[in-house]
């Protein structure tokens, strides 16, 4: 019988999401008032990142701890529509010329839908 990481994957799925919403480990550390250095060593730990800190990224990403255990999360994640938040995030991580590629982007399609 496989035993399941659950320290592993709940790192993994932290990452993952710090990854997509453009989020640096020190900023997340900010959020949840931990030390930058704390977070990181969690993340790389066997023993992962505590029940509490998991709780408060949960709740800033307004998923639970379980979906943060569950070792398909990722795939979920990828049928998921972009919330304005993320979308946002993602966006102010643009260098300028991607941020007049996708107003571009945005703007055409506004034009090609809305008018």
């Amino acid at each position: 019988m496989k035993t399941i990481d659950y320290a592993q994957i709940s790192s993994d799925n932290v990452k993952l999401l710090l990854s997509r919403n453009g989020i640096s480990v020190k900023k997340m550390a900010e959020i949840i008032s931990v030390a930058p250095t704390t977070l990181n060593d969690s993340l790389k730990s066997k023993k992962g990142i505590s029940i509490d800190n998991l709780i408060k990224i949960a709740d800033y990403f307004k998923i639970t701890v379980t979906d943060l255990c569950n070792d398909k999360f990722s795939e979920s994640l990828e049928s998921e529509i972009l919330s304005p938040e993320v979308f946002l995030n993602k966006y102010k991580a643009l260098d300028s010329h991607g941020k007049k590629v996708v107003t571009a982007i945005l703007n055409i399609e506004f034009e090609r839908t809305c008018l």
